[in-house]
Order: structure tokens, then C-alpha cells, then sequence
């Protein structure tokens, strides 16, 4: 074998195995069997190593696309959990549902609480809504509007919508804001052992 093939082969090598340093598993050594070729055994063994490195690349891209789409489910699920904690729709009696309220109230969580309830209602057929506030620490300042929209989009799909457990600061809030925006007026009692028991007082009195 000349020096030059010999430099050019070397040379050649050293360009694959600095692109496989860099993540290139795809190029190969060119193979040209001679005899007494002691460097063929070189460039086989090279050959070798990057089909070992292209194999475990291929495996663990396989398993970082397994695992981004089980952390995207596992977020997903979360998700809904969360959802369905912060929205935790009852049905306390056959066309009754509750909504208690814990924590702040924001207009993200106003959107979402009036999405899941009002499909609730529509899908049992409801008549009777109870909105417990007993557990809200606070309303932001743009979201009582939205919640009063509630309210009125409650009675729009036939269903009568009581607010138990209001604060000062809230009461104070819807006072402010009026009726109109509601379009209704807002019917109110102290707990929500009070308008269950007004609920269930109505239709006993309708069954009658």
C-alpha cells in the first residue's frame, strides 16, 4: 500500500470518527480488502463501533419520545384532575347540584367553573343550582362580573341559581356592581344547608 492511500485512508478516518464524536452515526469507512491490509482491521473495527452507536441512539430517541408522551399524558391528566378538584360539581338531590368554592377566584377559574357547570346542569336537566362561597378567600376585582354572568346563564338554560356563604368583602362586591349586570337579582341565604333545605322545600310544595 503507497503512503498516500495510506495517509488518505487515515485521513478519512479521522473525519468520520470526528462527525460520530459530534452525533454522526451514519457515515461509514469505506472497505477495500487487499492483502496484508493491517489497517482494514482497523476500519472494520470502526464500522462496528458506529452500527453499536447508531443502534443505541435509535433506542434512546425511541425512549425519549416514550417518555415526553407519557409526561404529556401524565400532564393532561393532572390537568383534568385539577380541573375537576377546583370544579367539584355535586348532585345533592335529583335535579340539585352544589358547587362549593375554596380558595381565590380568578377569571381563568371563573371561565372554567361556568364551562363545567353549565354542562352539568344542561346534561342532569337541573333545576336548582347552589354556588357555596363559603370557602372563598377572594374574588378578583374583574371576576364578580363574570360570575354574576353565570348566575344569569344558569336561568337562561331553566335553572334557579342560589349564593350561599357570601363574605362582606363579596357582598360589598355585587352590591357595587348592581343587578343589570346580572340581569337578575341574585338570591342569597346564609349556608348551603339553608337553600338545600329551600330547594327541597320548593318541590315538596310542587309536588303537592
Amino acid at each position: 500500500m503507497s503512503v498516500t492511500i495510506e495517509a488518505e485512508r487515515v485521513d478519512q478516518l479521522l473525519r468520520i470518527i470526528v462527525a460520530a464524536a459530534t452525533g454522526d452515526y451514519e457515515l461509514r469507512v469505506p472497505l477495500v480488502e487487499e492483502d496484508d491490509d493491517e489497517f482494514l482491521e482497523v476500519e472494520l473495527g470502526v464500522n462496528y463501533l458506529l452500527e453499536e452507536l447508531s443502534l443505541n441512539k435509535a433506542r434512546s430517541d425511541s425512549q425519549r419520545e416514550q417518555l415526553a408522551a407519557r409526561a404529556d399524558e401524565l400532564a393532561e391528566q393532572q390537568t383534568e384532575l385539577m380541573q375537576a378538584l377546583s370544579t367539584p360539581v355535586i348532585a345533592v338531590w335529583p335535579g340539585v347540584l352544589a358547587l362549593p368554592l375554596v380558595g381565590r377566584v380568578d377569571d381563568e377559574r371563573a371561565a372554567m367553573v361556568t364551562a363545567t357547570l353549565l354542562e352539568r346542569v344542561a346534561a342532569e336537566r337541573a333545576t336548582h343550582v347552589i354556588l357555596d362561597l363559603t370557602g372563598v378567600g377572594a374574588i378578583a376585582g374583574n371576576t364578580m362580573p363574570a360570575l354574576l354572568r353565570m348566575v344569569r346563564a344558569i336561568g337562561l338554560l331553566g335553572a334557579t341559581c342560589l349564593l350561599t356563604g357570601i363574605s362582606p368583602a363579596v357582598a360589598r362586591q355585587i352590591v357595587a356592581l348592581g343587578a343589570d349586570d346580572s340581569g337578575a337579582p341574585v338570591r342569597a341565604l346564609a349556608q348551603l344547608s339553608d337553600a338545600l333545605a329551600h330547594v327541597l322545600a320548593q318541590k315538596g310544595a310542587l309536588r303537592r
